[in-house]
């Protein structure tokens, strides 16, 4: 399995901006040092990282998610941090044949920072909206993003796509969740 080392995290740690919160590399480091990770560790062969994911709402304590994919399965592992606990093997939601591995020494824009964006973005486009619930996702695309969707009280979706590695602005769009599945008749 390929994983970062308790060296490499250090490295992260030096060439990334890291709030007071527990940052995508604080909740990693959390998780690589715990024995119910290294038991996977040692038990499990073929899992990369492919996402870190992070919800936010009012009145609850936020935690990590690592999702961990194995192509040959066609799985997916996700481990939650405080506590840390591996969640049931799940089938994959996926467009492509695959999923990209997420790299995160390529990471170099902190979620907070990241955040500061995307609030930058609702102030400019979507100013009316209230966020009720954010969900922050650390994944590659076709590019390794911060893909974070903001759900308002008017139920509207907002989502943007920041470049993990330069911050950039990739995309930025809203849609009302009553929409969402929705097919022509």
């Amino acid at each position: 399995m390929e994983f970062f080392s308790y060296v490499s995290i250090q490295n992260i740690y030096k060439s990334s901006r890291i709030n007071k919160n527990m940052d995508v590399f604080d909740a990693y480091k959390l998780l690589l040092e715990s024995e119910e990770f290294q038991d996977f560790v040692k038990n499990e062969e073929g899992y990369y990282l492919v996402h870190a994911y992070l919800m936010e709402e009012k009145d609850k304590v936020p935690t990590w998610e690592f999702g961990f994919y194995n192509e040959n399965k066609d799985r997916i592992t996700v481990f939650q941090t405080e506590p840390i606990k591996r969640l049931p093997e799940e089938e994959v939601f996926k467009e492509a044949q695959t999923i990209n591995k997420l790299e995160l020494d390529k990471v170099k824009i902190s979620l907070s920072d990241a955040n500061l964006t995307v609030e930058a973005v609702r102030q400019e486009k979507y100013k009316s909206e209230m966020i009720m619930k954010k969900i922050n996702i650390l994944q590659s695309l076709h590019k390794q993003v911060w893909n974070i969707t903001l759900i308002s009280t008017a139920f509207n979706i907002i989502n943007v796509k920041i470049d993990s590695e330069t911050g950039d602005v990739i995309s930025s769009n809203i849609q009302s969740i009553m929409n969402l599945g929705v097919r022509d008749m």
